[in-house]
């Protein structure tokens, strides 16, 4: 019977070949390996986080979204959203939360700052999109207010009139001093002379408004509306104010979109967007580090830069290409 014949050179090149299958398929199992603990960080270390927002009508509504979407582009997650109404009770929501195992809630405008300290009992909480001076906030939770940093309103002036030297501001007695002294410290860092007066009424702001337009002489003073500011009469003074600023060619800025509508220099109003990010990496910390911080209210530094071109056109400003390319929005409006 014949003996079978063994091929010594096919064996040995078969098992090269299964050699190099397993070296193969060994790398190809490390590189997937390292993939995962690449990518593990991305999809497991940022926490479940919500959002909510009022229940408002555009363009509040669209205010909200914007954020939201913020928030979902720093964390690379989609959000859990939940639309507040005013029957909504702190006590269901957390439980709501927590049957949808959310780790940190994000809370927007001012429905969302009233349930906000009721719901940090449950779960770590940040506030945002409320109007919050410095030292105003009684909650003690951190978060992003809607006042803009005077570091960088000062910075813009400097930018836009390079000429100013000093800012003037009257402001009612209710505004922290923490506030104040920030917006000092700012504008010493810019180089600016800053003066504060505070007034207790309307009729002291009024006279003290009459003081600063006698000795105001050109653009090198810049009179300062801050936001939210109960010493500032919209319906007589403002005008006024606006119309002595014409007359003699002085800067009058602003932490109000609007007041840029109605002839001051510029203002700065929120990106939505980047402070959605901004909201979302203090989530993020705040699911790390439970300690809260110790200036838990930050001022609004996530901004756009609104002008109008015409009041520059009156002080003789002009401005360069590039400059007006960061120009969020110009008044009045360009066709």
């Amino acid at each position: 019977m014949d003996q079978p014949v063994l091929h010594t050179h096919d064996t040995t090149q078969a098992n090269r070949v299964l050699a190099v299958r397993r070296q193969v398929s060994t790398g190809i199992g490390f590189i997937l390996a390292l993939s995962w603990l690449w990518l593990a960080p991305c999809w497991a270390g940022d926490p479940r986080v919500a959002v909510l927002y009022p229940d408002m009508d555009d363009p509040y509504r669209k205010v909200f979204l914007d954020i939201v979407r913020g928030v979902e582009s720093e964390l690379a997650q989609p959000v859990k959203t939940y639309v507040l109404d005013r029957d909504q009770q702190p006590p269901g929501l957390a439980e709501q939360l927590k049957q949808d195992r959310i780790e940190v809630a994000i809370t927007l405008g001012r429905a969302g700052y009233a349930v906000a300290k009721p719901l940090s009992m449950s779960l770590p909480v940040v506030i945002g999109a409320v109007l919050l001076a410095p030292g105003q906030d009684e909650s003690g939770l951190p978060g992003i207010s809607l006042t803009p940093d005077p570091a960088i309103l000062f910075s813009r002036l400097r930018d836009l009139v390079p000429d100013a030297r000093e800012v003037t501001v009257v402001y009612d007695t209710s505004r922290s001093d923490e506030e104040i002294v920030r917006a000092q410290n700012a504008a010493k860092s810019q180089g600016l002379v800053f003066h504060a007066l505070a007034a207790a009424d309307l009729r002291q702001a009024a006279a003290l408004y009459h003081k600063v337009l006698l000795e105001v002489k050109d653009s090198s003073v810049a009179v300062w509306l801050p936001h939210d500011n109960a010493a500032l009469d919209e319906q007589a003074l403002l005008p006024q104010l606006l119309r002595e600023a014409w007359d003699k060619n002085f800067v009058v800025f602003s932490s109000n979109l609007d007041h840029v509508r109605k002839g001051a220099l510029f203002a700065l109003y929120p990106d939505n967007v980047g402070m959605g990010r901004s909201l979302a990496a203090m989530a993020r910390s705040r699911a790390q580090v439970r300690a809260l911080p110790a200036n838990a209210i930050e001022p609004l530094r996530d901004v756009q830069l609104a002008v109008n071109l015409r009041t520059a056109e009156h002080l003789g400003l002009s401005f360069a290409a590039t400059a007006m390319r960061r120009f969020g929005v110009t008044f009045p409006s360009q066709p």
